[in-house]
């Protein structure tokens, strides 16, 4: 499958690190600061074509999210062909975080989503789970 992408100026072309990696990174286009304990908008300038049956996922760049304690995530659907915006959180409330043009902000997992239809019903199959919440199952 080719995913079309278009570059608004002085955007960067999502890449992956290694081959195998599930994520492409996208970068920032122009410097800009992520607040502590606060969260920053950021136009990528980057354009996807996601075709009809998939989606992109955004998720954190597991380095930044570790050692920085910034997450990202987002979803672009089929079908949206505008620039792609990532909102980053900081939870470091102690520092602001400061990123520089090209450096990677957040990573795009390009997505199979299955056709779904839902259908309302009296009551639900019975489950191991059941209706037990987060935290049901102990530590």
């Amino acid at each position: 499958m080719i995913v079309k992408v278009k570059l608004d100026p002085g955007a960067f072309m999502p890449k992956h690190g290694h081959d195998a990696d599930a994520g492409w990174d996208l970068c920032a286009k122009e410097d800009f600061v992520v607040p502590a304990g606060g969260h920053a908008v950021h136009d990528t300038g980057v354009h996807m074509a996601v075709p009809e049956g998939y989606c992109g996922l955004l998720v954190s760049k597991s380095g930044l999210n570790v050692k920085h304690s910034l997450t990202s995530t987002g979803l672009l659907d089929a079908g949206y062909t505008g620039s792609i915006i990532v909102k980053i959180y900081s939870e470091d409330t102690g520092r602001d975080y400061m990123f520089k043009a090209g450096d990677k902000i957040s990573q795009i997992v390009i997505l199979p989503i299955p056709k779904v239809e839902l259908e309302v019903v009296a009551e639900l199959d019975d489950t191991e789970r059941g209706d037990g919440r987060m935290g049901s199952t102990g530590r």
